[in-house]
């Protein structure tokens, strides 16, 4: 929502860009970093007080940047904002773990990524038409959100709490999480999937704008949201491909499609292509990461949570450390360079996938 925000944030404060943009980086170091427990202080303490919590920091955060009176009060208030966010999206996708039944499973997560898809699809749009009226309106409206979850957390009545000693729980159900080759295999498709995702964001969109093709920043941002929505249309058939076709078979079917995308990038017709492609990349992401989150969650019920945690926090790594991990192959290669990058990273995948067919563990994939 923020970044659609930029150009009437810089005036406001009177800063440039290179300050503005510490308000998406200070937003996620401490998602990130926050999100390796958050799903395991849940297995602890109960879903529904992490994310009471949760919701309560992040209601804070959103009403104190809304009354931001110079740049330093809104930054800090990115940073408790991140802390609050890291303890919701972890823990709802354990509750989804907790209420639904296995064969349903992959459905519902299919849901769930419509409605994160969603936020991400529809965020830049509401926020530039907030700003368009006054600024602060943008982080009133999520303080409402967040300050509505607390009494639809207080209805549920499906949250559980170990009977295990909290403090040990927590940091068992953390590494035992770590332990789990699942979960460390599905984050790292996870990273490695939001790495190219990431590639394409930033340097395609540059490539776009600058000779000999020199899009407007319109066109490219109408463009963007195009992956936004075709994920957002992704979400219900792959959740159903999940539970129906199986959770490594989907999954192929999403690498295969970002394959797909990736060598189309390398055509010399490839700016003709852009929309294809960012469609392809919607769809393909949604695919992968659906029956990855599913798997993630019902690997180990007994620390869902902290699965949850762990699988997260690789994935979110990814959308941080894609832009420089893809940097040399723009520098030296073009959009070539990020394609055949992308499809190594994306063959790197799918043989971690294969390999995660021969792991002796007590689950039906």
């Amino acid at each position: 929502m923020i970044i659609s925000m930029f150009p009437v944030l810089e005036e406001l404060f009177n800063v440039d860009v290179a300050v503005i943009s510490l308000t998406i980086t200070l937003f996620m170091i401490p998602f990130s970093l926050f999100h390796v427990v958050t799903g395991a202080m849940s297995d602890a303490y109960g879903r529904a007080k992490v994310m009471l919590l949760g919701s309560s920091i992040y209601c804070m955060g959103s009403f104190l940047a809304s009354a931001s009176p110079v740049i330093e009060v809104l930054l800090a208030s990115r940073v408790i904002q991140g802390v609050g966010g890291s303890m919701l999206l972890p823990v709802a996708m354990a509750l989804i773990g907790d209420i639904v039944e296995p064969r349903r499973l992959g459905r519902a997560m299919g849901g769930f990524s419509m409605a994160v898809t969603a936020g991400v699809a529809l965020g830049p749009l509401v926020g530039g038409y907030m700003a368009s009226i006054h600024w602060a309106y943008a982080f009133i409206l999520l303080g409402l959100m967040a300050l509505l979850l607390i009494p639809l957390i207080l209805a549920v009545e499906v949250f559980k709490r170990s009977s295990t000693p909290r403090a040990f729980t927590v940091w068992r159900g953390f590494f035992k999480a770590l332990r789990n080759k699942v979960v460390l295999t599905s984050g790292a498709i996870g990273f490695l999937a939001f790495v190219v995702r990431m590639g394409v964001y930033t340097y395609v969109t540059d490539a776009l704008g600058k000779p000999p093709h020199e899009w407007s920043t319109d066109h490219i941002g109408l463009l963007l949201s195009l992956a936004g929505f075709a994920g957002l249309g992704a979400g219900l058939l792959a959740g159903y491909l999940t539970d129906k076709l199986g959770r490594l078979q989907t999954a192929f079917v999403g690498l295969a499609m970002l394959f797909t995308t990736f060598a189309m990038l390398v055509l010399p017709s490839w700016p003709l292509l852009m929309p294809v492609i960012m469609v392809m990349l919607g769809f393909g992401g949604t695919t992968t990461f659906t029956p990855l989150s599913t798997l993630a969650v019902e690997v180990e019920p007994q620390f869902r949570g902290a699965a949850s945690s762990v699988y997260g926090f690789l994935r979110f790594m990814g959308y941080a450390l894609g832009p420089p991990i893809l940097l040399a192959p723009y520098a030296y290669l073009g959009v070539g360079g990020v394609a055949f990058a992308c499809m190594a990273l994306v063959a790197a995948s799918t043989l971690a996938l294969a390999l995660m067919r021969r792991l002796a563990l007590r689950l039906t994939l």
